[in-house]
């Protein structure tokens, strides 16, 4: 859906990519093969007697730099920001542990740090997913009666106003009322219901336009549903940017979909 919905704001996804030679899951596998060597020196250093002096801190040094790898790239990035962020703490402090010789303290800390910041990310990168998926279901153009004739214009030129003719099966492209025709739509997408709900127009155009919150669901609309086998006429009451499925994206977005309205 190109510009007909806003991004996350500023801070609401994750401010680095952060891809490797795995993908965009790099960063979670660095941060588990951190873990691993880090638990293989401990269990050569507190289990195997016999073993070499060197295995132990040899893993500790591999785990300081799979979990520290991604850690020491955020902080030359704050650094070149000139920021100083959680990040250069940790190295900070890891690189402490190492110089008192306390690798598996220092290696046990850039682990932690690592899988949680993974994690994160991971989760950021599914929610900037959802929020693709959700700008995909509303439709990039609308077809328009103006003068009596059709016009297919992109839906960022829509205003409030306008009459949109949605045909049978196609995707609305905007908020608003039927004025015409008559039809059952899947509005799922928006509202999570599981059945198609019928549609009716309004018995008072001007009275809908005046009072938008008080159109009965019957007549009320959303971007992103699907219409059924019936042709509608549609009056928009709101601007592609502003309409209920541009919010849930926002939602989405900002962590915050239960906010969204039940009755939206």
């Amino acid at each position: 859906m190109n510009d007909k919905t806003s991004g996350p704001p500023n801070g609401a996804a994750h401010e680095h990519a952060h891809g490797g030679i795995f993908g965009e899951r790099t960063e979670l596998i660095f941060a588990l093969l951190s873990g691993a060597f880090l638990a293989v020196g401990f269990a050569i250093e507190k289990l195997v007697e016999s073993g070499p002096d060197w295995a132990p801190l040899a893993c500790y040094v591999a785990a300081y730099f799979f979990g520290g790898f991604y850690t020491l790239k955020e902080a030359i990035d704050n650094a070149r920001a000139r920021k100083f962020k959680i990040d250069s703490l940790m190295l900070v402090a890891a690189t402490g542990a190492a110089i008192l010789g306390e690798f598996a303290e220092g290696a046990l800390l850039l682990f932690l740090f690592s899988i949680g910041h993974a994690l994160e990310n991971y989760a950021m990168g599914r929610a900037k997913r959802a929020i693709d998926a959700l700008a995909e279901l509303a439709p990039d153009t609308a077809t328009l009666l103006r003068a009596g004739e059709q016009v297919t214009v992109p839906v960022e030129e829509m205003v409030v106003g306008d009459v949109v003719l949605v045909r049978p099966n196609e995707r609305l492209a905007a908020d608003g009322f039927v004025i015409d025709g008559q039809s059952a739509i899947n509005q799922a997408p928006v509202t999570g219901e599981s059945m198609p709900v019928d549609k009716r127009p309004v018995s008072d155009r001007a009275i809908a336009r005046q009072n938008t919150t008080a159109i009965a669901a019957q007549s009320q609309v959303f971007a992103g549903t699907i219409n059924g086998s019936g042709a509608l006429e549609i009056e928009v009451t709101r601007k592609a940017s502003e309409s209920t499925l541009s919010k849930v994206a926002e939602l989405v977005a900002t962590g915050r979909l239960s906010a969204l309205p039940h009755s939206a």
